[in-house]
């Protein structure tokens, strides 16, 4: 099927040049452990990601089980939130998925940095429209297709993440990408998500080895000819 909003449903593209060299310029380094939990919702902070892959969850306390967007180096987290006015807590958490390396802003002061560059500020606003376009995109495959195609595709647009294109040659994902965290990214659960690539190997889509499973191309029989 046709994307609608987005190339690639749940990743964020990378944003705009321009904020790259704002963080660079005025955020400090940090790092966070792959699993570790930021809960971004309640805070008025920036980030931008340097190294390694960041999921946002929405939900409840405790139940953060619906993946909203993934981001990738050189995308910003939580910094659209800096200028949509009074600082409000929001029921957000962002899950390192990789070992991750990120630069930190006050939200005070990136809304300070856009107020006075223009062209920042542009730059800036179209990238969070590029955000968008990603969660809302995600969101719609999410909705229309079927477990079994949302965790193919899953799997096939975080290997594009991380730049490791899916080819012939069978390869897997980081080990803290576990099925649990796959059936978070999906919207689904972690039982379901097992029998689906049980299946998978029943069928030779997938091969198993040292209880890792690993993907190549042949996720496109899932998705159809055109791979979605």
């Amino acid at each position: 099927m046709d994307h609608v909003y987005a190339e690639c449903p749940w990743v964020v593209p990378p944003d705009a040049p321009e904020l790259l060299a704002l963080f660079r310029e005025k955020g400090r380094p940090a790092f966070v452990r792959s699993r570790t939990v930021v809960n971004f919702g309640e805070e008025p902070t920036a980030y931008m990601v340097e190294e390694g892959l960041v999921g946002t969850f929405a939900g409840g306390v405790g139940k953060y089980e619906r993946l909203i967007v993934l981001f990738p180096p050189g995308t910003s987290v939580g910094a659209e939130k800096s200028i949509k006015g009074k600082h409000a807590i929001k029921p957000l958490i962002a899950r390192a998925l990789l070992p991750t390396k990120v630069l930190v802003m006050d939200a005070a002061q990136f809304k300070r940095e856009l107020e006075l560059d223009p062209i920042l500020c542009i730059a800036a606003l179209k990238s969070f429209i590029r955000h968008d376009d990603a969660k809302i995109e995600g969101l719609l495959m999410n909705d229309l297709l079927t477990v079994p195609q949302r965790v193919a595709l899953m799997v096939k647009v975080l290997f594009q993440a991380l730049n490791m294109p899916l080819t012939a040659l069978p390869k897997c994902l980081p080990k803290t990408i576990t099925v649990t965290e796959l059936a978070r990214l999906v919207h689904s659960d972690r039982a379901v998500v097992s029998r689906i690539l049980a299946k998978w190997v029943e069928e030779g889509i997938v091969v198993t080895h040292d209880g890792m499973y690993f993907f190549s191309n042949k996720l496109n029989q899932v998705l159809g000819d055109e791979g979605i």
